[in-house]
């Protein structure tokens, strides 16, 4: 088995993460696979361009190449945040079925999460709890952790089939999910939907109803909503002045940007870094 770096694997308790943590999270751009159990207090997560909350008793996995945040957060948050990235899952001798089953939820986790049964969280809170104490360890032994985390995503899977869950059209989804890994790599210098359609090898048509039968928005909608999760993330956790935060998203000048960016949140750039 060869070496697992540090970043391939992580998990910490959500009272855990302050404003710090959320920085940290959020320069992690590599395509991973995010799971988030809260057990008590409720969260809102920015992913995969929708405001996710996230409740008592709910667990939500994403697979995504696009920067994630925690935004908004309530009560007295308790859970875990587990983070990981496919080289990890390379390690588990079921690896194939795993990253099958890990795109098959993410598919159907797309806008919310999944309530848990009684049995299934205490199951899935207790091995979390175990992951966290097997990661502050000296020694990490990863055997454990690989099946502690084997063990979730078939709890997962499981109770999605037990509640006969439709999932999206895979067509639709597939495309879906290339679209975000389009605008993730090339949202600085196009913003034009022909583009995207083009590299997708099909038409604007096609390429709007497949996002929205998936997402309930159109191709230029999360094409701009994109561009404002950006531009929040740099005006956060960047020292970028507005103009070079405009010039990097493609605005025509900084006057556009603003009244792009007041449209969509109600408050100037200005404003909203000093909030």
């Amino acid at each position: 088995m060869s070496a697992i770096e540090p970043d391939h694997f992580f998990i910490l308790p959500l009272e855990k993460i302050d404003t710090n943590s959320r920085s940290a999270l959020y320069q992690k751009r590599n395509p991973g696979i995010e799971l988030i159990l809260v057990t008590s207090g409720y969260l809102i997560r920015e992913c995969n361009f929708n405001a996710i909350r996230i409740n008592p008793k709910d667990i939500h996995l994403s697979v995504s190449q696009q920067p994630t945040s925690i935004s908004e957060t309530r009560g007295e948050l308790q859970g875990w945040y587990c983070r990981l990235d496919h080289s990890f899952l390379d390690q588990i001798y079921i690896k194939e079925d795993l990253e099958n089953e890990v795109e098959l939820i993410s598919s159907f986790l797309y806008q919310y999460p999944l309530r848990l049964t009684n049995k299934v969280f205490q199951r899935l809170s207790a091995n979390f709890s175990s992951m966290t104490q097997l990661y502050n360890e000296r020694e990490i032994d990863y055997t454990l952790i690989h099946a502690y985390l084997a063990a979730s995503i078939y709890e997962i899977k499981k109770i999605m089939k037990e509640n006969s869950l439709d999932l999206y059209p895979a067509k639709a989804f597939s495309i879906t999910k290339k679209y975000n890994d389009l605008l993730v790599s090339n949202i600085e210098k196009e913003q034009s939907i022909e583009f995207y359609a083009g590299a997708l090898k099909i038409t604007p048509n096609h390429l709007n109803k497949s996002v929205k039968s998936v997402t309930g928005k159109t191709a230029i909608a999360l094409l701009n909503e994109m561009r404002l999760t950006e531009a929040k993330s740099r005006l956060k956790y960047t020292e970028l002045s507005i103009s070079e935060i405009a010039y990097q998203l493609g605005f025509e000048d900084q006057s556009y940007f603003s009244r792009f960016f007041k449209k969509a949140t109600g408050n100037s750039p200005v404003k909203f870094r000093k909030i």
